[in-house]
């Protein structure tokens, strides 16, 4: 959780059954599920059951199915309404050694990577089932993207599930955290079961409450930068803007420039800023969010045609452009260097 700007602690995070759903989210299947009436996840269920992603024409939900890998990516893509503007258009097969541009979600998969949700690397596995750790992993790090990780969380140590040292180590904090936020719960008395296969029904209902408190959590106008190295020595940059206001937010731009990304060692030397190579047209543009709407401008860099990739550390991002509706930061938004 980051140090700096804290937003303060709203309780009704906590009673998240009295919250209501995003609209922005609501599901495309029309005429509704026969077999969710009535049950704990039907309105989980309504909300996020995407047709797309779920229906497979026998008007049936599946409930008790086991959600795939590549099924739960694109439900969060979607409830989460990311948008990237890429400068040059990703290849999958870079972050994961079995996906095509081609396969069905691969667009979706690459901006969950980009944003740092999901970690690249290895296999993905898209039609494996997906883990029940692995799905609150995956909503965690959602919510730290969502918020920048600037929320706060009442100082409560949950007691641990009977079988918690089944969970991996790397993935325990953010369970913590989890049910703190009310996110997850035991399945069956007070077992997690981290490594069975999480059901349509628990990842619908997970998603919707992760909304819910993205709601409870939401502000003005965020911006977050964000710099991420792979294990290829591939640099992704991103810059982050979400409109968490009910109007449009116009930013007006001198050229077609609308954004710029620079590199620093650990001395505090520019070893290379992106517009430098680049070329726009010189005529008034505008960048428009409407309410609710986030938009990521990102591009990457391969260390092997820019060597100072290696030796950076940290990363500034800025956004080219003044705004009337809210302040634009000129000194930029300064990132760590992760993997």
């Amino acid at each position: 959780m980051k140090t700096g700007k804290i937003i303060a602690l709203l309780l009704a995070a906590l009673m998240l059954a009295a919250v209501p759903l995003s609209v922005m989210a609501q599901s495309d299947l029309k005429d509704g599920y026969t077999d969710i009436a009535g049950k704990w996840f039907e309105e989980a269920a309504r909300q996020y059951g995407y047709a797309e992603i779920f229906s497979d024409g026998s008007g049936k939900f599946s409930p008790d199915s086991k959600i795939t890998r590549m099924e739960f990516a694109r439900l969060l893509h979607k409830a989460l309404s990311i948008h990237i503007n890429y400068f040059a258009a990703p290849d999958i097969a870079d972050s994961f050694d079995d996906m095509t541009n081609a396969d069905a979600g691969a667009g979706e998969l690459i901006d969950l990577v980009t944003t740092g949700i999901v970690e690249a690397g290895g296999a993905f596995e898209p039609a494996a089932p997906l883990t029940r750790e692995t799905m609150v992993h995956w909503v965690m790090r959602a919510f730290e993207y969502k918020t920048g990780g600037e929320y706060a969380i009442p100082y409560i140590y949950p007691m641990p599930f009977d079988d918690d040292a089944d969970i991996t180590e790397a993935y325990k904090s953010e369970i913590r955290t989890a049910v703190v936020l009310r996110f997850i719960g035991g399945r069956g008395g007070n077992m997690l079961f981290p490594k069975d296969g999480a059901t349509r029904a628990e990842a619908v209902t997970v998603v919707s409450r992760l909304m819910a408190a993205l709601e409870n959590f939401a502000k003005g106008v965020e911006v977050n930068a964000a710099a991420r190295l792979d294990e290829n020595g591939a640099l992704t940059m991103s810059l982050t803007l979400r409109n968490h206001t009910e109007k449009p937010v116009v930013i007006h731009h001198t050229s077609g420039q609308k954004y710029d990304f620079q590199l620093f060692d650990a001395e505090g030397k520019n070893l290379y800023t992106w517009s430098a190579d680049k070329m726009f047209i010189m005529a008034l543009t505008v960048t428009e969010l409407a309410p609710g709407e986030e938009l990521v401008f990102s591009d990457a860099l391969d260390s092997e045609a820019f060597p100072a990739v290696k030796e950076a550390v940290s990363m500034r991002a800025y956004l080219t452009g003044t705004s009337d509706d809210f302040a634009v930061d000129r000194t930029g938004y300064a990132a760590q260097i992760g993997k």
